[in-house]
């Protein structure tokens, strides 16, 4: 409608400059005004017309995105709480994995170390265990690889089994963090030895 109002104006400016042309000559600023006011008009009109449409459009698109929105949200609340029952079970997987592998370790020593485990398995943190776990009872290498073993199959980074290494385990890397990082075994030759453990069994 107020599309149809603006081109009506803004076509009447034709005829309306016609008639002031043929009219007296000092009413040429009548003209003007006339004519001004016309432009003026049907501009806002079509103006008014377009600022409507957009937020008819806007309404719709808000309505459409949120009703899209909603859907996506319980797919991905679906899809999250399958990933986090998988996450759970791998994790679940590792620690019995990795609980058989310390066994050489005191009962205590197993206990701390598991708790710490499971601290930095399950909520990233890294808690040092509640006594110092003792160097004679498991190489250094070994130890590398039961850790890094169980912590890389659960996605976690280099670095943070590193200072997990670092910080649960004092006694077996006096020389630093530093030369743990260049010692660590890395991700491929982990997973190569520990399929090679599976194939055996």
């Amino acid at each position: 409608m107020l599309y149809a109002i603006a081109i009506i104006m803004l076509l009447a400016v034709i005829p309306i400059s016609e008639y002031m042309a043929g009219g007296i000559q000092n009413s040429s600023n009548n003209y003007l005004l006339v004519l001004i006011f016309d432009i003026a008009v049907g501009y806002f009109c079509m103006y008014i017309a377009a600022l409507l449409k957009f937020n008819v459009l806007k309404r719709k698109n808000q309505a459409l995105e949120n009703d899209l929105t909603e859907k996506e949200q319980e797919k991905v609340s679906i899809l999250l709480e399958h990933q986090n029952e998988k996450q759970q079970a791998l994790q679940r997987e590792e620690l019995e994995w990795l609980a058989e592998k310390i066994k050489m370790f005191t009962e205590e020593e197993q206990k701390s170390i598991l708790a710490s485990a499971y601290a930095f398995a399950e909520h990233d943190l890294i808690v040092a265990p509640s006594i110092v776990i003792q160097q004679d009872t498991c190489s250094q290498q070994e130890l590398m690889y039961f850790i890094c073993s169980a912590f890389f199959n659960m996605g976690k980074k280099r670095n943070d089994i590193v200072s997990f290494l670092f910080q649960v385990f004092p006694l077996y890397f006096p020389a630093g963090e530093s030369v743990l990082a260049k010692k660590m075994p890395g991700l491929e030759k982990v997973k190569e030895r520990r399929e090679k453990e599976n194939q055996s069994k």
